[in-house]
């Protein structure tokens, strides 16, 4: 069975998304769970086999950002995907 699919372009946030704002201290893309690093508070992208810290998401990033780039990243409320799945289907 195929993983849930996300396509960047696609991610957006909707009318209720809780949005906050950091800075990218690795190389993020739209859709990507994000931690904030604790040395400089920068945002990455969890790294599920890394140290809990890695792994403990703040956030579903809106935006693509390289080193040092802005990113805004949904704290709360929906984000739309644009994955498609039915209900009731297990992906």
């Amino acid at each position: 069975m195929v993983d849930l699919v996300v396509t960047p372009a696609n991610v957006q946030p909707t009318s209720n998304t809780k949005v906050e704002r950091g800075t990218a201290g690795a190389a993020i893309t739209a859709g990507d769970s994000v931690y904030k690093n604790a040395t400089d508070g920068d945002l990455e992208p969890c790294i599920n086999d890394g140290t809990a810290a890695q792994a403990a998401a703040v956030g579903i990033a809106l935006n693509d950002a390289a080193v040092g780039q802005p990113v805004e990243y949904a704290i709360g409320g929906n984000v739309a995907f644009g994955a498609i799945i039915s209900a009731g289907q297990v992906n």
